[in-house]
């Protein structure tokens, strides 16, 4: 008895602890777990850059990290493409096409019409309107400048090119080669080189390219000029090969920097008479069947972004140029030929050739420029390069 009496106490004793057990359990199966705090989903904006000429890269990578720092939980993802792969069938587009003149030729197939006030300098906006809308907004700019070998300046304040100058200009220096060509100039692939070189205006008809032609006992043109690569034209200049060059700021930019790593040689810069430049880089909203509007107000305060003030300041730490009038830019200074080419560029009268047309335009005006050259005139009507909107 008292043996069956302990046994059923064990067994007693069993049943109980294991109530005990599903009773916590079934407590704690009643409250909630704990939850845990889910990360923001990040929004990403994807950019295509389609341009070859201004070096923009380094730009605009500063300028994505610093919009990235400014909107949090927001990546912005560049790529740079060519204009095929714009219209590709199986191409997954952008939301944001950063362009140069030439790439689009019917913009509202692609992008989405630019709403409210520009920031930048209007005879700039021009060049990105299409059929009376604005595709395209103007962030960043190039240009042209004639670098000249001053070795033989008697007065080495000259800038101008008169004749007595180019005469200077002529004189070999003490132990050196003198040139064999009186000017060199690029064909330059996406950029127009010898169009610019007419633009120059009065530089050209007070004797350029004949002024100097003459200074070198009739030495003219190189059999490449206008055909050669914008490398073989910087070399033939920095190799003494050449008096002078037409080239752009990335040019004025690396020899400076040669000049001052003491392997290079005095020299001037001759802004353009009458500004010209095709070196622009727009921006543009593309269009795209489903996007949200929290999408649509990033890639619309990104344009912002990149049109500000300090953005466009910014832009002179790589040589380029801002497309805002109220934006100081270089220091005359610190940076004179650069400060130079801005301020020419700066005129309201510059000639801007249309983004949606140059691809059509650019080569008969090329040709014809280049024959211009090579007659030894400057028959060309620069009027011809201000492109109107259509």
């Amino acid at each position: 008895m008292r043996k069956r009496c302990k046994k059923m106490a064990a067994v007693l004793a069993v049943a109980a602890a294991a109530l005990l057990i599903w009773q916590h359990e079934a407590i704690w199966a009643k409250q909630e777990k704990p939850r845990i705090a889910q990360r923001p989903q990040r929004q990403v904006l994807r950019l295509w850059v389609c341009e070859e000429w201004m070096g923009s890269a380094a730009w605009l990578e500063a300028q994505c990290a610093a919009f990235e720092r400014a909107h949090t939980g927001v990546s912005l993802r560049i790529r740079r493409v060519q204009p095929s792969e714009l219209t590709a069938p199986d191409a997954v587009l952008p939301d944001v096409l950063l362009f140069a003149p030439g790439a689009l030729a019917e913009p509202e197939a692609l992008l989405l019409p630019v709403r409210g006030a520009l920031p930048v300098r209007a005879e700039l906006a021009a060049a990105g309107r299409w059929r009376g809308e604005q595709w395209g907004v103007p962030v960043a700019m190039g240009g042209y400048a004639l670098l000249v070998n001053a070795e033989g300046y008697r007065d080495p304040e000259t800038t101008a090119l008169s004749q007595e100058a180019m005469e200077a200009a002529a004189q070999t220096a003490k132990g050196k080669q003198p040139a064999k060509h009186a000017l060199q100039c690029a064909q330059g692939g996406a950029l127009a080189y010898p169009a610019a070189l007419l633009a120059q205006g009065g530089a050209l008809r007070g004797g350029w390219p004949q002024g100097i032609a003459q200074a070198r006992g009739g030495k003219t043109l190189p059999e490449d000029f206008a055909r050669c690569t914008p490398d073989k034209a910087y070399g033939d200049f920095t190799g003494r090969r050449a008096m002078a060059l037409l080239g752009t700021q990335r040019d004025l930019r690396r020899f400076s920097a040669l000049c001052e790593a003491g392997k290079g040689f005095p020299f001037r810069v001759e802004a353009p008479k009458q500004a010209f430049t095709d070196q622009l880089l727009f921006a543009g909203v593309v269009r795209a069947g489903e996007r949200s509007d929290a999408t649509m107000a990033l890639c619309a305060a990104l344009l912002r972004h990149l049109t500000g003030g300090e953005a466009q300041q910014a832009l002179t730490a790589q040589g380029l140029f801002p497309v805002r009038a109220d934006v100081i830019g270089y220091d005359a200074e610190a940076t004179p030929w650069l400060h130079a080419m801005a301020a020419s560029l700066a005129d309201e009268g510059v000639l801007v050739p249309n983004a949606f047309t140059w691809a059509q335009r650019r080569e008969p005006f090329l040709s014809r420029s280049e024959a211009a050259l090579s007659q030894g005139g400057i028959d060309l009507a620069l009027d011809l390069w201000r492109e109107e909107s259509m």
